[in-house]
């Protein structure tokens, strides 16, 4: 028979780790790939000419950044490398989202695509999507189609029979 030692802290974190299973997908957390992916908390304004997407990315590095356009649907995603926990311990608790976040944005139709930019500063991610130009209301001028064939009444020929 073995004996241990009894610690709360192994149940608390037992129980915390099965409710966040459960209730994962309520709060915006889901598994992709065997890894915990938490939504991207993010931003959206617009003025007339485009659209500004601002994310927090804390953590991240652009290059672990990826971000895709397809069918009116901005994809935001980010991968941290995995840490190898044998050099720096293993962790008893982790709650700040360091393995990848991800968000999927639906735009318009009305935006050109091949002058999308992104730009990285301080863990803030921007995202600059041009809108087209609105098309602005002309007045078309209307016209007479054709102009209606005049008819004219030329004299009966004296003699001629009518009839």
């Amino acid at each position: 028979m073995t004996l241990t030692s009894f610690n709360p802290w192994n149940d608390l974190f037992s129980t915390q780790g099965h409710a966040e299973q459960l209730l994962g997908d309520a709060f915006g957390r889901t598994l992709m790939r065997e890894r915990l992916v938490h939504a991207l908390p993010l931003d959206i304004r617009q003025t007339e000419d485009a659209y500004y997407i601002e994310a927090s990315v804390p953590g991240f590095k652009p290059e672990d950044v990826e971000i895709t356009f397809d069918e009116s649907v901005l994809t935001i995603r980010a991968i941290s490398p995995q840490e190898d926990e044998t050099k720096l311990g293993s962790y008893v608790q982790r709650e700040r989202p360091l393995n990848s976040v991800q968000r999927h944005v639906h735009l318009p139709a009305q935006i050109r695509v091949e002058e999308i930019t992104a730009s990285f500063e301080y863990g803030i991610l921007t995202i600059m999507v041009p809108r087209e130009k609105k098309a602005q209301p002309t007045r078309i001028p209307v016209t007479m189609a054709v102009e209606p064939k005049k008819v004219i009444d030329a004299p009966v020929p004296v003699g001629s029979a009518t009839g």
